[in-house]
């Protein structure tokens, strides 16, 4: 029985060590924000500085974050709402001073020397000492803003040495050194923007706040606030010390009219919070704080405070206003964090902020029904594909069922208006679904699928497009007379299907870091392809989140891997050994941040495959981790002999990049001939018309999306019609060939 339990215990420990080899961290940084700062060359401290003037907001206030509030601060000192004002350091008389001017704030003097009798130049005493003449100066603090200024007495910055013994001589002008200068002349140029009819539409005065829909777990509409301990530019807020901990994030209201309202209206604020999401849960020592400015006191006042806690819902707060001070004109009202500034950690999420009167202290519902995620894709297992592949076989490619998440929150159970889905291509509306109705009505307090069946001619139309493709979907609800009508943002949900040239499970944000932590550990990703098709890769695109530990400069070396019972088998390429070709994290700070890795050589897939790395130190290299979407059975490692699947739910940030010259019908070049060619009807009944001005063709073929050979004739002429009765509905590829073998394709489809 011992040597059982000590079996036992190691090989427990066994599996321990080995799932201890990777880690999922909190963000250092947020490559979501594309925000960058504006570099400024200093004058001034304030040299350059922006300042926006905010419009008062109309009473009530309401933001559901389904929209981007935020304001955008990048405004140019050319824009016709930008004034500019310049202040100067010293201004005498009201006129400033040349730059480079400088004076004292304490007196300098004129020193006279002269000799003692009988004793020659080696005896030099001071005879006397005279301040120099004083004015008065206004001195202006323009290192911040806003400007102030002093009148003060100022002096000469130099002293003057002279001598009595030789009367026709000038003194000597002894400049103060720069570094001891009380003040020197500098200057600031302030630029003023004035909101624009634009800017109707900005709440929020500051955008540290990171606004988001993926980032927090069952929200009840599409987007949040969420606070961390990253900067609006995605930094930590302080790189110094991964301890360090201080007020993060602030995000503060426009002025709002409160005026004209009182304790009597009933006025109520409230919003939903909920910890850590899918991001970092807030320590017990951590806190999420609401404060109230009054115009009257010029003072911030915390009106809700908040530890840190755990939950995986959003919790309502309902505050009652009741002091005269805060029923102004000017009122604001700011949420701010405290926590740690050294990542994206203790983060929380606020959402549906209300400020509005009539309400009442039991009002702890919402009246809304809105879309609460962002839509799944439309293409099955990825996100993303290649549209050569998707053209290659539409219809294993097509969803057939699609869920539409949405949330009641009040406590009625509203009827279902009509409501639909729409496809568009270039701004075009190419098809409609209307939502089969089978409830009846929209439970209440609960999220709620709207489940479509996809139909065979809800597609993405090859015929509109050639190398790839954006197609967008539009799907809405209506608000059945709902009391919260202004958030009709939320009762529309669009979704773009970019077809490019590389496969992607996530969604684009990262949540979390994932990295292995053992040395010539291995990363391998399962992608396959449909039956039939063979391409190549020519480059694996990835997300690296940055670390504030600097790993740069670690080593890997890319891998491809075919299929064996599920999980990578033979390495079909390696740029380990052989090869020698070695790769190390790209930072690629922005919105989407992907970095191409080409390989050095095209490698041909089909089926199941597996794409990856081989690292070659212990440091975790931290790709992106998108929880949002799961393909944690796709996601295998090895650290040792046996490779096995990630504990953690989520999907890699890694993308295979494809070419496309394996495949026939894919690859054929339509640049050596390109005449004017009308083929219709299309898509096509029975028969299809083909008319050129500018070409006579030989012969034509027609072949299904397999490749395979469906129909072929001869003809000599430069107009023909072609009898399709015999095909069924689907895509084709139409080849017409002239007398020299040169060939033009066009795509048609057939539909009955």
């Amino acid at each position: 029985m011992n040597k059982l339990l000590s079996i036992l215990f190691a090989f427990l420990l066994f599996v321990n060590m080995a799932k201890s080899q990777e880690e999922l961290v909190p963000l250092d940084f947020n490559s979501n924000i594309s925000l960058r700062p504006k570099m400024i060359e200093k004058v001034g401290g304030i040299h350059e500085t922006y300042i926006y003037l905010f419009d008062t907001l109309n009473f009530p206030f309401i933001d559901d974050f389904s929209q981007n509030h935020f304001p955008s601060f990048d405004a140019e000192a050319s824009d016709p709402n930008v004034i500019s004002q310049t202040w100067y350091r010293i201004e005498i008389g009201g006129i400033a001073e040349p730059m480079g001017a400088a004076c004292m704030l304490d007196t300098t003097f004129t020193y006279r020397y002269e000799t003692v009798p009988g004793y020659g130049f080696d005896s030099i005493i001071l005879v006397n000492k005279t301040a120099q003449p004083d004015q008065l100066a206004e001195i202006f603090n323009i290192d911040i803003y806003p400007v102030t200024s002093q009148v003060v007495k100022v002096w000469p910055d130099y002293n003057v040495y002279d001598s009595i013994w030789n009367m026709t001589s000038v003194g000597e002008t002894i400049y103060i050194d720069f570094n001891d200068l009380d003040v020197y002349q500098d200057s600031a140029t302030v630029y003023f923007v004035s909101e624009t009819l634009a800017d109707s539409n900005t709440y929020w005065q500051d955008i540290q706040a990171y606004h988001n829909y993926t980032y927090a777990e069952n929200i009840q509409t599409l987007g949040v606030a969420s606070f961390d301990g990253l900067d609006e530019f995605g930094y930590p807020y302080d790189f110094t010390s991964t301890t360090s901990y201080g007020v993060a994030d602030v995000l503060t209201s426009k002025p709002i009219d409160m005026s004209g309202l009182n304790v009597g209206d009933s006025i109520y604020f409230s919003f939903v919070v909920q910890p850590g999401g899918l991001g970092e849960n807030p320590d017990a020592n951590d806190s999420l704080l609401l404060e109230f400015w009054s115009p009257l006191t010029a003072e911030w006042q915390t009106i809700w405070r908040t530890n840190g806690y755990s939950s995986s819902t959003f919790d309502m707060q309902l505050i009652k206003i009741t002091n005269a001070l805060y029923f102004q004109d000017g009122f604001q009202f700011r949420f701010k964090n405290y926590g740690g500034l050294s990542g994206s950690i203790d983060v929380w999420h606020i959402d549906y902020v209300n400020l509005d009167e009539q309400r009442s202290y039991d009002e702890l519902l919402l009246e809304d029904w809105a879309y609460s995620e962002p839509s799944p894709s439309f293409i099955k297992s990825f996100t993303s594909m290649p549209w050569p592949h998707y053209e290659f076989s539409p219809e294993s490619n097509m969803v057939t069922e699609h869920s539409a998440k949405t949330y009641n929150s009040s406590a009625s159970s509203p009827l279902i208006n009509p409501c639909a889905m729409n496809l568009l291509f270039d701004g075009n509306n190419i098809n409609s679904i209307p939502y089969n109705n089978t409830s009846g009505s929209v439970p209440s307090q609960s999220f709620f699928e709207m489940d479509y069946t996809i139909p065979t001619n809800f597609w993405f139309d090859t015929i509109l497009a050639d190398t790839c493709a954006d197609f967008n979907i539009v799907q809405y609800i209506d608000n059945n007379g709902l009391q919260l009508t202004e958030l009709v943002a939320n009762d529309t949900l669009r979704h773009t299907q970019h077809f490019s040239n590389y496969y992607a499970y996530d969604d684009g944000t990262a949540e979390a870091a994932y990295g292995l932590i053992s040395n010539g550990a291995q990363l391998a990703y399962k992608f396959s392809l449909s039956p039939g098709l063979t391409d190549s890769i020519r480059a694996i695109s990835m997300h690296f989140s940055p670390n504030t530990n600097d790993v740069s400069n670690a080593l890997f070396f890319l891998q491809i891997w075919d299929d064996y019972l599920g999980e990578p088998g033979n390495i079909i390429y390696t740029t380990d050994q052989t090869i020698g070709e070695t790769y190390t994290p790209e930072y690629n700070i922005g919105n989407n941040g992907f970095y191409e890795y080409v390989l050095p050589e095209k490698v041909a897939v089909s089926g199941t495959y597996y794409v990856g790395w081989k690292q070659s130190s212990n440091v975790r290299l931290n790709i992106g981790f998108d929880r949002n979407i799961n393909n944690q059975d796709k996601i295998f490692y090895k650290t040792g002999t046996n490779w096995q699947n990630t504990i953690n739910e989520g999907s890699l940030m890694m993308r295979p990049v494809f070419v496309s010259d394996k495949d026939f019908i894919l690859s054929q070049k339509e640049i050596e001939w390109n005449p004017n060619v009308n083929v219709y009807p299309n898509p096509a009944n029975n028969e299809i018309n083909i008319f050129s001005e500018d070409a006579v063709f030989s012969n034509y073929g027609i072949y299904d999306m397999q490749g395979k050979l469906v129909a072929s004739n001869s003809i000599f002429s430069n107009q023909e019609q072609i009898d399709v009765s015999s095909l069924t509905n689907g895509l084709y590829i139409l080849t017409l060939r002239n007398e020299q073998n040169q060939s033009i394709q066009k795509k048609i489809s057939i539909f009955r």
